[in-house]
């Protein structure tokens, strides 16, 4: 009996043996697929390049803004700086003709009144209540008649005039707004009486097609301003009178 319940215990094991041993490779669960994303590529993006205005093809360049009043012409010599006068204003002819008039007139239009015109003055009435001598140069055989001159006594008068003037320390202006009309022997003579004693010079530019003033003028590097039309110089001494 004890033989049969051995027998019968030794074949449930060896049936629960190979219930259990009918694989020996351990069950595996397969992972999850990994996948990595490739980076998206890089945007190429490239900063736009500041427009450029063309015109038949060509870049254009912004043209400079246009000057302000005072860019009178000066063919090389300094420019004139605003404000550069002040106090009382003697206006005076050389040669007699009609310009200084022209000044005078120029200067009550433009209501500037601090000045004192005698074509004829004498180097006694030039004192020290003026600052500023204006010199208008322009020959007139007619002019010097009915004023009593002639070119030598015109020319006397003048230097007297300069000599005084440079003496008080007053600032010479000379101008010459006749253009060719007065060019000549005698207006001639008279720029080149005049134009050496300039601080400051105003010129109409078709009465200096030569250069003789411009040369004058070069030696002391004076300022200078060339004008296209007469009335112009009223612009040019508002200008240099700070107005």
């Amino acid at each position: 009996m004890k033989k049969l319940i051995v027998i019968v215990l030794t074949l449930s094991m060896l049936l629960s043996l190979a219930a259990c041993g009918g694989s020996n490779t351990p069950s595996t669960t397969p992972a999850p697929a990994t996948t990595t994303a490739a980076p998206a590529p890089a945007d190429k993006t490239t900063a736009a390049a500041p427009a450029t205005t063309q015109s038949g093809g060509d870049a254009t360049t912004a043209a400079p803004a246009p000057s302000g009043s005072g860019s009178w012409e000066t063919k090389g010599l300094p420019a004139i700086p605003a404000g550069c006068l002040s106090g009382e204003i003697l206006i005076t002819s050389v040669g007699q003709s009609t310009e200084a008039d022209s000044v005078a007139s120029l200067l009550k239009r433009a209501k500037i009144e601090n000045y004192t015109h005698n074509n004829t003055v004498s180097a006694d009435a030039v004192t020290s209540s003026y600052k500023v001598l204006i010199m208008v140069v322009g020959g007139s055989s007619k002019g010097l008649g009915g004023a009593g001159l002639d070119q030598a006594k015109e020319t006397e008068r003048v230097t007297a005039v300069i000599e005084k003037a440079k003496s008080l320390g007053l600032t010479i202006v000379c101008m010459h707004i006749g253009g060719l009309d007065r060019r000549g022997t005698m207006s001639d003579a008279f720029i080149n009486l005049a134009f050496p004693s300039a601080d400051y010079a105003i010129i109409l530019k078709d009465g200096d097609n030569d250069d003789l003033m411009k040369n004058i003028l070069a030696a002391k590097n004076v300022p200078t301003a060339y004008i296209t039309k007469t009335t112009e110089s009223r612009d040019v001494l508002a200008y240099m009178l700070g107005k």
